[in-house]
């Protein structure tokens, strides 16, 4: 399996659990969900050549849009929570 597409579904599973904690929802769906992304992913990676790069090429997109829809608002409302008032 790729090293590549592993640790993209590593970011992602993280991502969500950690939304589905701070927003109180079911995180069964979101490890699932996972499991499947890194199964079809590495049964495509499994072919080989272009196949395979068209897999961690998938992977590092669906990264990317998790980092700007889950992480950014995440560390926006840990940064409410540590910041102080205002002057």
């Amino acid at each position: 399996m790729n090293k590549q597409i592993v640790t993209a579904v590593a970011v992602i599973a993280a991502g969500g659990v950690a939304n589905a904690w701070i927003n109180k929802r079911p995180v069964t769906t979101i490890v699932i969900g996972s499991y499947i992304l890194l199964l079809v992913l590495s049964i495509l990676d499994m072919f080989g050549g272009k196949i395979s790069q068209l897999a961690g090429a998938i992977a590092m997109v669906a990264v990317v849009m998790v980092i700007l829809t889950e992480f950014i608002p995440l560390l926006s409302q840990a940064q409410k929570l540590v910041g102080g008032k205002k002057a």
